[in-house]
């Protein structure tokens, strides 16, 4: 197979510029919104440190301070790395893959090797370790050895070393001084002579009788003229155990007193031991060199060619340790804490995750709490340890944005209540106790689990906390008023939707205790007076709802008032929301859409799992395996359909939308959050802060440039110095000059809501000039006039 080759940009984020980078996304471009904190492997090539992440790369120059990444969105082929390691002879840097994908890294090209990948192999494919002997690299595998030569950029051998040429898993291979591979697996140690022409015959390899066969090994080194390697502990409470071999046999080194030994990496100098919570280097004489400081739950240590340590961490990222002056240096990459994305919201330019979540049963299942802030220039992640109001939560599974105050938040705990967060800190927790939330069934009075939380038109915050009949609460100021609706029957209760009628949806879970999927309820504008109150249960009955499929999963409210509804199978309508209560008619209606000579359901066939509406009032649509895609504002025309195979989406496994003011349309999915600038930005009050962007416009820029912050249906106009019209436009529309969408267009003629899309062109399709452009915008109806400037370089 011919490798797949492609060059990858680099992200440079030097401190001075994150700010820069972060506004400076262009429209049609990605950015990743990844945990650069999880490092699982470090490589040490020079004057450059390689770190990976399962979900990236990154490297940090130790001559100029700076940290370059290496993502998806720069040309790595995959998501989920397992392992990295630096060949300095042939500068080649190897990432390999959980899935058993291979990129190299050669000259600033990557290089995609997927033929492991790509092989029918039953069982564990994950690589798990990378060793060099030469230009080969010996990939232990979940089901054996691997050799790749970075040379030749093929796959040269396959070993099966188990019994009889069976599988095994191959954590790590080391080779000593006389020649010897040694192979850690979960089922013993395993030698073989590295000059053996014959490697690929399991009976070369041989299970080494003098260390225990049956235990697990997890790393091995070579070191002084010795092989060191960990036994894993049988069970919990059981020390590890560090074998050394030598002169033939095995002896026990040195036993982890209860903290699992996670890797050991040897240079000619060091050998270092990581264990879960704290790193050791020793000497050549096995003497301790330096306790290793800086890290909290290290995953890896290495020790580089100027004496440095160089720690990956679970939480704290990459650090170095100097043994010299017990200096410590954190290489800080701004980014969520984990990957981890159940719901998100913007207001502005400020966007929440909540990361916790629950099961389609509903049953919690207990991530810790957090809550992720970015600000559209840096993260802040908000924990128990930076937030001891926290300590006790679980879960967090939606946010809610003070309309007032986007730094005013509340964060719904599905089990421990409400929490209120300002400037983000933590500074109270409503619970049985304080506030009208009531618990789950059962005596636990703490077990206050929030389905959701979301602001009215007035202000007023609205909680759904779920399996209770008093299972809505308005908070407004400091009051609570509480709802019983009976009619809920005590059922799990999710995500809230107020719409612009006052009506709350609320999102049931369907099962054999509850056949409706939505709860609609309404206090008729009078939230004092009960006796006006009124709620109706939807499902997929005609005259009833008419929801296609059974289990809702999303909600969202378009700039018509139109409720859109995503289910297993595809998505429902309901064009008059009004009506609910009324006695007319309301329930949902698919869309029809026509597939070539084919006429169906839109996503008739796709689990819907987040819906988004664009300031264009475009349908972002998420689903559970097909990617997501753009919609026009009806929803008959695909504007765009992105997947992991056609775009750097990190998953096809979509789990909540959300857009900034800036045109960022934020994609959780199931491997991370990723974040696209789409061409449409919600509509200004007045035409006040126009700008454009990017601005100046550099010679190798091939993007589009928007202008943005415009009121709906700005008139803009676009000229050069000396008055020559070279763009007329609308806002909402794609700008090219002959009115055209050009190709692989972000948006769509009409519907791009606060900003103009121009590509840079002049009414004869040729690139404009150098010089400065002046831009004219102004309402529909020629009044609140505005100009701005562009300068382009070519």
């Amino acid at each position: 197979m011919k490798p797949f080759r492609t060059f990858f940009l680099l992200f440079l984020l030097f401190s001075g510029l994150a700010q820069v980078f972060a506004q400076q996304v262009p429209v049609g471009q990605w950015s990743d919104e990844l945990p650069y904190t999880l490092v699982n492997s470090v490589t040490d090539a020079g004057t450059l440190i390689y770190a990976s992440t399962p979900y990236a790369v990154f490297y940090f120059d130790k001559e100029n301070n700076s940290v370059v990444r290496i993502t998806k969105i720069t040309g790595l082929s995959d998501i989920g790395i397992s392992s990295i390691n630096y060949n300095p002879a042939y500068k080649t840097l190897v990432i390999a893959y959980s899935n058993a994908n291979i990129d190299l890294i050669k000259n600033n090209v990557i290089i995609n090797i997927s033929d492991i990948k790509r092989k029918a192999i039953l069982g564990n494919k994950t690589i798990n370790d990378i060793y060099f002997i030469g230009k080969d690299a010996y990939l232990s595998c979940g089901f054996g050895i691997v050799v790749l030569d970075i040379d030749k950029e093929e796959i040269r051998d396959t070993y099966y070393i188990g019994k009889d040429g069976s599988q095994v898993n191959v954590k790590a291979l080391t080779r000593n001084q006389n020649d010897t591979l040694f192979a850690a697996t979960e089922k013993g140690i395993y030698k073989a002579r590295a000059s053996d022409p014959n490697l690929s015959n399991f009976s070369s390899w041989h299970k080494d009788p003098k260390i225990d066969s049956t235990a697990g090994y997890n790393t091995i080194a070579a070191f002084a003229g010795m092989v060191f390697t960990n036994k894993k502990a049988a069970a919990e409470g059981i020390s590890d155990t560090i074998y050394a071999y030598n002169n033939g046999s095995w002896t026990s080194w040195q036993q982890a007193p209860f903290y699992p030994v996670m890797h050991i990496a040897s240079t000619d100098k060091y050998l270092v031991v990581t264990y879960n919570n704290y790193v050791k280097a020793y000497g050549t004489n096995l003497e301790l060199f330096t306790n290793v400081y800086g890290a909290d739950y290290p995953q890896v240590a290495i020790a580089d060619n100027d004496g440095l340590m160089w720690v990956g961490d679970t939480y704290v990222g990459l650090t170095s340790f100097n043994p010299s002056n017990q200096n410590i240096n954190h290489v800080k990459l701004s980014g969520p804490s984990t990957a981890l994305a159940f719901s998100m919201t913007c207001s502005g330019n400020d966007l929440y995750i909540a990361p916790g979540g629950h099961d389609g049963s509903y049953i919690p299942i207990y991530i810790r709490p957090q809550v992720y802030h970015f600000n559209n220039t840096d993260w802040k992640n908000l924990e128990a340890y930076n937030n001891p109001l926290m300590s006790t939560m679980h879960d967090i599974v939606t946010v809610a944005i003070d309309p007032k105050n986007n730094k005013h938040v509340f964060a719904g705990s599905y089990g421990q209540g409400l929490l209120e967060i300002s400037n983000d800190s933590a500074i109270r927790r409503f619970t049985y106790g304080n506030s009208t939330l009531r618990n789950y069934t059962g005596s636990d009075t703490s077990d206050i689990r929030i389905g959701g939380a979301t602001f009215d038109a007035e202000g007023n915050l609205w909680v759904v906390n779920s399996h209770n009949n008093n299972c809505l609460s308005m908070k407004k100021g400091d009051s609570w008023t509480g709802f019983n609706i009976p009619i809920a029957n005590e059922n799990d209760l999710g995500q809230i939707l107020v719409d612009k009628n006052g009506q709350k949806w609320i999102q049931m879970r369907y099962g054999n205790m509850n056949a409706n999927s939505i709860l609609v309820f309404t206090d008729n504008h009078t939230p004092g007076n009960i006796a006006d109150d009124h709620s109706i249960l939807l499902n997929s009955t005609p005259g009833n709802g008419n929801i296609p499929g059974t289990t809702v999963l999303t909600m969202a409210e378009d700039k018509n008032g139109e409720i859109w509804v995503g289910t297993e199978k595809g998505v429902g309508v309901f064009y008059s929301p009004e009506n609910i209560f009324t006695g007319q008619n309301f329930d949902a209606q698919q869309i029809l859409v026509t597939q070539g000579t084919h006429v169906q359901y839109l996503l008739e066939n796709e689990t819907v799992t987040a819906i988004m509406v664009d300031g264009a009032n475009q349908k972002w649509i998420g689903t559970d395996r097909g990617g997501v895609y753009l919609f026009s504002p009806d929803g008959t025309k695909e504007m765009l359909h992105f997947t992991s195979e056609n775009s750097p989406l990190l998953s096809d496994r979509i789990t909540c939308i959300a857009q900034n003011s800036d045109g960022n349309v934020f994609f959780g999915t199931d491997n991370g959050v990723i974040s696209f600038r789409g061409s449409a930005t919600q509509p200004e009050m007045s035409n006040g802060n126009v700008y454009a962007f990017p601005n100046p416009v550099r010679e190798d820029y091939e993007g589009y440039i928007a202008v943005k912050g415009l009121v709906a249906n700005a008139q803009v106009r676009i000229t050069d110095i000396n008055g020559t019209l070279v763009f007329a436009g609308q806002a909402g529309s794609v700008g090219t000059p002959a009115g055209e969408t050009p190709n692989g267009s972000v948006g769509q003629t009409g519907v791009n809501g606060g900003q103009v899309v121009w590509d840079g062109k002049n009414f004869d399709g040729k690139k404009a000039r150098s010089g400065v452009y002046l831009v004219f915008a102004a309402d529909d109806t020629g009044s609140n006039r505005v100009v701005t400037k562009i300068l382009i370089i070519n």
